[in-house]
């Protein structure tokens, strides 16, 4: 018989998960990228994938600097550097 010396075990980190469809609770591998439970994936799959959508713009916290969001006020004022677009 082994000794608990002996013995090795393999440790998986989990964490807790909302899936972005249905709103349940499940548990996926830490780092993962998986966002739906494994009910709705199989679901989502199903969907076609979203064509011609815009990408999507920063956030206010991931902007540099005071010239960034200044640049990011006027774009979506539809303004240019000139004055309007």
């Amino acid at each position: 018989m082994k000794s608990s010396s002996e013995i090795v075990q393999d440790e998986v980190q989990l964490e807790l998960k909302y899936c972005e469809r249905c709103g349940g609770l499940w548990l996926r591998r830490a780092e993962s990228a998986e966002v739906y439970c494994s009910r709705c994936t199989p679901e989502m799959a199903e969907l076609p994938d979203p064509v011609g959508l815009r990408p999507r713009k920063k956030k206010r916290s991931e902007m540099q600097g005071v010239s960034e969001l200044h640049a990011a006020m006027q774009e979506s004022a539809g303004l240019s550097a000139g004055g309007l677009a």
